[in-house]
């Protein structure tokens, strides 16, 4: 059975994630990493697509919407009594020296589909969907609107460079990610069927936890592509990996100590 046909089968059947158990380990790691890549893609994309849209309106809303500034002992001083705020569709521009705002209020006050760049009293804070970055303004080298605007037309020179970059840093992550949950989950699975009492070994419930995790990939990948907040989606997807793992588990009897490799 083709790695596709078992993505497929690992969606429903936990009897058919039960025959897995024995698979040989790269079979397992090949498909934890198609599973990342599966979550990856729409997070890729609306990162992508909103890093662009941030390059190609920022620049003149900085020129002609932000105030005059500069920074003094690390903080922004202008004459702006209040934040302000610039709406750019997909992505909005906040400007505050009154310390008002904090990056907390920012996430709040943001959809899912939406992106960030703010300019706070003490940092800059990006946001972008899978993307929370903060950097002071000395980091920066940022000490007048003059400044921000140089690093601005510097940051649109390379972002051809960096995004891709951006990309490969979250994706590597997202692999790094579910590796450990996986051996978080095949613990449990462990632990379920008695430490190995029951026949199955943690290796085989390594296998088990990695064809598991599959219907909660492809509900977080809908998710992220619809743009959907789903309060606690992890704990969620947490909760529906442990009870495949145990549906899977009572699939096996307590006496088959080996399933022919696939």
């Amino acid at each position: 059975m083709n790695i596709f046909k078992r993505f497929a089968k690992s969606i429903y059947s936990p009897e058919d994630i039960a025959t897995f158990r024995a698979d040989k380990i790269w079979k397992s790691i090949l498909y934890i990493i198609l599973i990342s890549i599966l979550i990856f893609l729409p997070i890729g994309y609306h990162t992508a697509t909103a890093a662009n849209d941030a390059m190609k309106v920022g620049a003149d809303t900085i020129k002609n919407d932000i105030p005059d500034f500069t920074v003094e002992d690390g903080k922004l001083v202008s004459k702006a009594d209040k934040p302000i705020t610039i709406d750019q569709g997909s992505v909005f521009f906040y400007f505050d020296s009154t310390d008002s705002l904090t990056t907390d209020k920012i996430d709040n006050q943001l959809g899912s589909a939406d992106s960030a760049i703010a300019f706070l009293s003490d940092k800059i804070y990006i946001k972008a969907p899978g993307v929370d970055q903060s950097v002071s303004y000395a980091t920066a080298g940022i000490e007048s609107k003059a400044d921000l605007v140089s690093f601005y037309q510097s940051m649109e020179d390379m972002s051809k460079y960096f995004i891709p970059i951006l990309l490969g840093i979250i994706l590597v992550a997202m692999i790094l990610i579910t590796f450990f949950k996986v051996a978080l989950y095949a613990l449990f699975g462990y632990i379920m069927s008695g430490f190995g009492r029951m026949g199955i070994s943690y290796f085989n419930n390594w296998n088990i936890a990695a064809y598991s995790m599959t219907l909660a990939a492809v509900f977080t990948m809908i998710m992220y592509w619809f743009q959907i907040t789903v309060p606690y989606l992890s704990t969620i997807n947490m909760a529906v990996s442990f009870i495949i793992i145990f549906l899977v588990i009572r699939q096996i009897p307590p006496t088959d100590q080996k399933q022919p490799v696939k």
